[in-house]
């Protein structure tokens, strides 16, 4: 059996819990005679007892399962020889999660119990006219018959529309497999306002419109694309504000298109506008370049001019053609190539990856080819191609939403996106923007996939010929319970609209098995993980327009409640978003295996105990460690993949190994790389670990070890009183995992009594909305590119370590001279729930113990970081083993706010400036450190210039160590941080 199976003593638990109804229920059944009269008054008397009962009183499994719904009899009688008893429920007896032993552990607990006049009684159980046996999904049965109609049926005809060229083959993951989805609501036009606005209220810094998002674009879509899916989204998913479009038709900037040879003549396609009036579709308004295969290469090339180099999505665009074709994105990283099958996903973007590209235009280091292959006969199509996302470009009532694309609801990208108006977009007439917004989701599906799973208004409508696997709707729920407790997950999904198959024969109860077994695995792993007894909701078979839709197995998620306060500690901690969204991976991937017959192995976790040393001028070893997922025997690495990226560009395609290792060479001096490792398996590819730097001066003066010990991701901090609560984002705005994009801005009203009178007026939890279309950077675990710089800049060499690397003794410290302890903002933390584990602490024995070690053989210390004195344990004895060995002192947190801080040595005129704004280049630091000196051996050498608070000390005894209370890194200019390493080291004697 797979999960929820039931121990003995559970069974036995569950037996007692239902002892008081089934003693009811076996007077009821012994009294009653099997005439028509009498079978009506069983059910009446069965309803009389159900009627205090939700559907929850007849859960059996170890979770916490709460649903209100109550449980009724819609028929219950006995056979006419009086030898089986037949039970009717309605929908809510359906709404929980059965198994094969909670069957038996319901049957044995009623055959226990009746007396012996019926124990050779024969039972049969219904729910929703289903018996319970039904209701077991097909990835966990082991007794009971496969139902083969929920299965993908052949037809189907599973394929990827793209497939990225990897160096290692995907075999037991997603490969061929296409997921539609969504990220809830979003930025949409209200006609009786006369305004843009969004779906929902702005509630603890935090907004169901776009708190989705910050699980589904930074993690759910990559780690289902790393196990080989495509993944179709209704929104835009590249938050990159700019936009560039080539095509033949008019290109942005400078861009240029060149077009292929032996062409034909041209079809419908794509026409860049700056604004889209009306129903435009701008995929009619164009043309698409057709051409010709030949017995040599052919190709069409987009030559793209940046107007700011940085991360861009890239998208492609065709009309129908014969076949697969190759596009080759050459980036600032190096060549990717993609094979796109032309016979699928046409008149459409298509997207490919993201990859970092340099500003300007550059025919050699920055292109697009589209290749054909060779051989007389075929017919191929290229239409633009399109970097970024940009801003939102639909016009309603005379104006766009003057927001980024990627915050807009899916009405409007998939305008933008081709989608026939009438059919999938433009339900209403243009009357009424959030209807079609909600309703276009699903009819976006249909149309993906096409005849006969067509729009519901066309349901053999050609479509894009995409066969789609699931689709999944993310959104939060509203909702406010007392006492702390969870509100929690619910899933949702339809079968009784129109009929109970999909076009194709699937029985639409594959949208059961899917929704059971993600929210399955939502729970289970939130339980194991956060300790928190999570509230599973039920499963409730309903007609919302995004579940019953989509002509594919599909569920609605409602996550958890972003209304009530217990919830809220979760969404916003970055770590349970990377977790539930890897649980709805996994959801995902044991639904599409077990309906088409595979094995799945899950990705691995991302590799830690990163190390780097030099084993000469020009080669660089790096080793790391494998780490084991203890909720996934299968997340085991069988390979590596490592990047590389030269000074500030993208990242490579990677190096191969097998091994946890890796020597590199033809490093050249003066270049500042940055490495990264993946974990890979059968079942895909992890994400990635951090980065680290490598830089060899020329003619060095010696060599740096930078420590990276900023791991950290958290969520705000939070305050609770019996009148008061709320995010206290102004105390500790948290750390997100890569970069912010789901906060508001700060809470204002934090009464509880306060009432909900309309969004704009929410009550308790309003926040303010100054905030809610910045990224921000969290934790990029890449700092140590930063220091690497400085470290350059002033000639010297160096490499990097993570903390836990240098724990456990993996990096060789006695060969450096000085050592960059890079903390950040690096502090101890714990998890929401009931897990009493201290994360990122920085103070750890073993990390003491070492530095102490290094410290006696006269190694020099410089460490930066927010914490660093804040984090000083309050036990005496630990306070003066670091107070000896860094030679400071906590004296204040929240030090300033300006971050202006200036050298207080005679001999310096050094004034510096670190960052406090909300930024992609540099994350904000809220609460940095005020330090003194410890004894007479240190000193105070840099305060902050807003209130003269000591924000540096240089401490000199056996060793030398300076330490800054604020991160090095987060320092503004280039030439700021340089001139600052200058003087650290010069002081260091180093």
């Amino acid at each position: 059996m797979k999960n929820l199976n039931l121990t003995k003593s559970q069974i036995l638990k569950v037996s007692k819990k239902m002892a008081k109804f089934l003693f009811f229920l076996v007077l009821i059944l012994v009294a009653t005679s099997v005439s028509a009269q009498q079978k009506e008054s069983l059910k009446e008397q069965l309803n009389k007892v159900l009627k205090q009962k939700s559907s929850a009183a007849f859960y059996v499994g170890n979770e916490n399962y709460i649903n209100g719904k109550r449980v009724a009899l819609d028929t219950a009688y006995f056979s006419p020889g009086n030898d089986t008893l037949y039970l009717y429920f309605n929908k809510a007896l359906a709404e929980m999660p059965f198994r094969e032993n909670s069957l038996s552990a319901v049957r044995d607990s009623i055959q226990n119990i009746l007396p012996d006049s019926l124990k050779e009684i024969s039972l049969k159980i219904r729910a929703n006219q289903l018996a319970l046996e039904e209701l077991v999904p097909n990835y966990y049965r082991n007794e009971i018959s496969v139902d083969k109609n929920r299965l993908t049926p052949v037809s189907r005809n599973r394929k990827n529309v793209v497939q990225k060229v990897r160096p290692y083959s995907i075999s037991e993951g997603l490969d061929g497999a296409n997921i539609a989805l969504w990220n809830s609501h979003g930025w949409y036009y209200e006609p009786a306002r006369d305004r843009w606005e969004w779906q929902r209220a702005r509630l603890f810094s935090n907004l169901e419109d776009i708190s989705p998002s910050s699980f589904v674009i930074p993690f759910i879509i990559p780690m289902l694309e790393n196990a080989g899916a495509n993944v179709f989204n209704a929104r835009e998913r590249d938050w990159q504000i700019n936009e560039v479009v080539v095509d033949n038709n008019k290109s942005t900037g400078k861009s240029k298109f060149k077009k292929p040879r032996k062409r034909n003549a041209d079809e419908k396609g794509f026409a860049y506008a700056e604004l889209i009036q009306g129903t435009t579709n701008p995929f009619q308004e164009g043309t698409a370049v057709r051409f010709e295969s030949r017995n040599k290469p052919n190709v069409a090339t987009y030559i793209p001019d940046f107007p700011e180099e940085g991360e861009y999505g890239v998208y492609v665009s065709y009309a129908k053609g014969d076949g697969p074709v190759t596009y080759r994105v050459t980036h600032s990283g190096g060549v990717s190539d993609f094979l796109v099958d032309q016979r699928m996903g046409y008149g459409t973007w298509i997207y490919l990856d993201k990859f970092y590209f340099n500003a300007g235009k550059d025919k050699e280091a920055a292109k697009v080819e589209l290749i054909v292959p060779e051989g007389e006969g075929k017919h191929f199509s290229a239409d633009a191609v399109r970097f970024g996302g940009g801003m939102g470009n639909i016009v309603r009532n005379g104006r766009p939403g003057g927001l980024a694309r990627f915050y807009e609801g899916a009405r409007y990208n998939l305008q933008y996106s081709g989608a026939p108006d009438t059919l999938v977009w433009n339900l209403f007439n243009g009357e009424d923007d959030y209807k079609d917004d909600y309703m276009s989701r699903g009819e976006w599906v249909d149309w993906l996939m096409g005849a006969p799973f067509g729009p519901t208004k066309n349901r053999m409508a050609q479509g894009l010929e995409i066969p789609i696997d699931l689709a999944f709707a993310f959104h939060t729920d509203a909702g406010i319970l007392p006492d702390n407790q969870i509100v929690g997950t619910l899933g949702i999904y339809s079968t009784d609209r129109d009929t109970s198959v999909f076009p194709d024969g699937q029985s639409k109860y594959a949208s059961r098995d899917l929704t059971d077994l993600i929210q399955t695995q939502i729970v289970s792993d939130i339980n194991a993980v956060y300790k928190s007894n999570w509230t599973r909701r039920g499963m409730w078979n309903s007609q919302y327009s995004e579940a019953y839709r989509p002509q594919v197995p599909t569920m609605l998620l409602e996550l958890l409640s972003h209304q009530n306060l217990e919830d809220v500690k979760y969404v916003l901690n970055p770590k349970f978003r990377f977790d539930v969204s890897r649980a709805i991976y996994k959801g995902m991937l044991r639904f599409i295996t077990s309906q088409n017959g595979q094995d799945y192995v899950v990705q691995p976790l991302p590799v830690d105990h990163l190390n780097a040393r030099f084993i000469n001028q020009q080669e660089v070893k790096l080793s790391w460690k494998p780490v084991i997922d203890e909720l996934e025997p299968s997340a085991v690495p069988d390979q590596y993949l490592v990047y590389k990226r030269v000074g500030d560009n993208g990242f490579d395609n990677g190096t191969l190994v097998t091994e946890p290792e890796i020597i590199l060479t033809g490093l050249e001096p003066g270049k500042v790389y940055g490495f990264r490792v993946t974990a890979v398996n059968a079942g895909g590819e992890s994400f990635p670990s951090e980065t680290l730097a490598v830089g060899m001066a020329e003619n060095s003066k010696g060599e740096v070890l930078i420590v990276n010990g900023f791991d950290r991701i958290d969520g705000p901090a939070i305050f609770e009183t019996d009148s008061l609560a709320g995010v206290w984002r102004f105390l500790d705005h948290g750390v997100a995992y890569g970069y912010e994009m789901s906060t508001t801005g700060d809470q204002y009203d934090f009464e509880r009594k306060s009432n909900w009178l309309d969004d704009d007026s929410p009550g308790f939890g309003a926040s303010y909305a100054d905030l809610e279309t910045t990224i921000f950077r969290g934790n990029t675990f890449d700092f140590s590119l930063v220091h690497g710089k400085s470290l350059l800049a002033n000639g010297y060499s160096f490499v990097t370590s993570s903390d836990e690397a240098v724990e456990e003794g993996l990096a060789d410290l006695e060969t450096y001279k000085l050592i960059d302890l890079l903390y950040g903002e690096e502090k101890q933390t714990f998890l929401p729930g009931k897990d009493s584990v201290p994360y990122f602490e920085i103070y750890t024995d073993k990390m003491i113990n070492v530095l102490s070690e290094y410290a006696e053989n006269g190694g020099n210390i410089f460490m930066s970081g927010a914490y660093v004195g804040t984090e000083i344990p309050k036990d005496k004895t630990q306070k003066e083993r670091i107070g000896m060995l860094f030679g400071f002192k906590w004296r204040t947190d929240h030090a300033v706010k300006n971050g202006l801080f200036y050298s207080a040595n005679t001999n310096s005129t050094f004034t510096g400036a670190f960052n406090t704004d909300y930024t992609l280049e540099q994350y904000p630091v809220e609460a940095p450190d005020g330090i003194e000196a410890y004894n007479e051996n240190a000193k105070t050498i840099f305060r902050y210039a807003e209130n003269g608070i000591s924000a540096g000390v240089f401490y000199e005894n056996k060793h030398k160590s300076l330490v800054l209370g604020f991160p090095f890194e987060s320092v503004k200019s280039q030439n700021e941080r340089d001139e600052l390493m200058r003087e650290i080291l010069k002081m260091l004697n180093y």
